[in-house]
């Protein structure tokens, strides 16, 4: 079977095409970024009855958006434990409780809007591959059970070998490009004007802000730029984040042989997989599985997919066809939080969403709705871009970007 260098998610839907700026506007909130989180921002905002414009320099849902792995889940890259002695017991509570208020706002808009876009509810397991992996997952349900996360160590038949299983129940996975196509119509409907091919290069004034796109300009009481990494660069995050880069396979496995579910290790780099019951060709099943992770500046990219190949091997026992393979982008903070929220009166912005790109972009688009509302959130000065980070959490997550490193692209030059 000949492999596509290519997203599942790309491959298997379509888009509509929307036209270029062609004229000045006038409206409540731009939007720079037609991606996900640009997107649920519009939805949520134009369901407050606020008039919106998005403006998108490619296509729609073209770039990261295009390139994940459709995890609906609450556990982020960074491990509880190191959470708690970086944060506070209380907030790795809100980080926890923020990304199922996502998953729950994802799962209402699918059935508001009748999308059918593969999203169901579905366990995370976390499986160890060793005696060490074993030790720390004991250790981080221990401390799970403490914060009275819905986790459990029972006993569960995967269908390949492991040295324990911690299950979080109540995650989610979909499509998250059909989840798009059937999102644009209902922005449609509500007003949203959408435009491609539209390249901005300037936020100015303050409130109304103006903004430059080649020979026009939006003008705005609010601005909010999530284009993944802000293409305006703000001092407030400019020194605060690094991409990395992340490896993705597709392969074809037999029905009913791994329970459907997402799934992931406790190796640094971590790898990930998600089961899709009869998603696959003639009925099979679809397993796709990601990992390899490594600072983008690294020129790694035929030999991780190499690599990836020979753990999904090791792990399952068999070397199943590969379907499709893509890599993806990953944009992390020095802390392991996004940046989601106000950095200058009226700019808003969501950069730096790490491995959770899916729920971080509906917890922008509900921290945004409340900011324009003047409403309350629980979550804004958490995820807040002018934050400041402690010693604790910049050598904590240095300590673990530098064991990354290590163990991953540095490890793998020479396998």
């Amino acid at each position: 079977m000949k492999t596509k260098e290519t997203s599942t998610w790309i491959e298997t839907a379509s888009l509509p095409t929307f036209s270029k700026l062609s004229k000045n506007l006038t409206t409540d909130v731009a939007i720079i970024g037609g991606g996900l989180a640009g997107l649920l921002s519009a939805y949520v905002l134009a369901k407050e009855g606020k008039k919106v414009v998005v403006i998108e320099k490619d296509r729609l849902a073209a770039k990261a958006t295009g390139y994940t792995t459709g995890f609906l889940s609450q556990l982020i890259d960074t491990d509880t434990s190191d959470l708690i002695e970086m944060f506070s017991e209380a907030d790795t509570r809100k980080i926890w409780v923020s990304h199922g208020d996502a998953i729950d706002l994802i799962e209402k808009i699918v059935k508001d809007e009748k999308i059918d876009c593969e999203f169901m509810r579905c366990k995370n397991y976390v499986y160890a591959n060793d005696s060490r992996e074993r030790k720390e997952l004991d250790s981080e349900f221990s401390e799970m059970k403490k914060l009275k996360f819905d986790v459990s160590m029972k006993a569960v038949e995967l269908g390949f070998k492991n040295r324990g299983v911690m299950t979080i129940n109540k995650q989610g996975k979909y499509h998250d490009r059909k989840f798009i196509a059937g999102l644009l119509p209902a922005l449609q409907r509500m007003g949203v004007e959408l435009y491609e091919q539209t390249e901005v290069t300037d936020i100015v004034g303050n409130s109304p802000f103006t903004v430059k796109a080649g020979k026009h300009e939006v003008t705005a009481d609010w601005t909010i730029t999530a284009t993944y990494q802000p293409f305006n660069n703000p001092s407030e995050v400019f020194l605060k984040k690094g991409m990395y880069k992340s490896y993705i396979l597709e392969l074809e496995v037999p029905k009913g042989k791994y329970p459907e579910g997402t799934y992931e290790d406790m190796d640094n780099p971590y790898h990930y997989f998600r089961v899709d019951a009869g998603k696959g060709a003639k009925g099979k099943d679809r397993l796709i599985i990601g990992g390899e992770d490594h600072r983008a500046e690294i020129p790694m990219n035929k030999k991780n997919f190499d690599v990836l190949e020979d753990y999904a091997e090791d792990l399952f026992g068999k070397r199943y066809p590969v379907v499709r393979n893509w890599s993806g982008f990953i944009l992390e903070s020095v802390d392991g939080l996004p940046f989601i929220g106000q950095y200058k009166l009226g700019n808003l912005l969501a950069t730096a969403f790490s491995g959770n790109g899916m729920t971080y972009s509906a917890i922008s688009a509900m921290i945004f709705r409340d900011i324009i509302a003047h409403k309350k959130n629980p979550y804004t000065a958490l995820y807040s871009p002018e934050r400041s980070q402690t010693f604790t959490q910049l050598w904590k997550k240095g300590r673990d970007f530098g064991e990354e490193f290590l163990k991953g692209a540095l490890a793998n030059v020479f396998k």
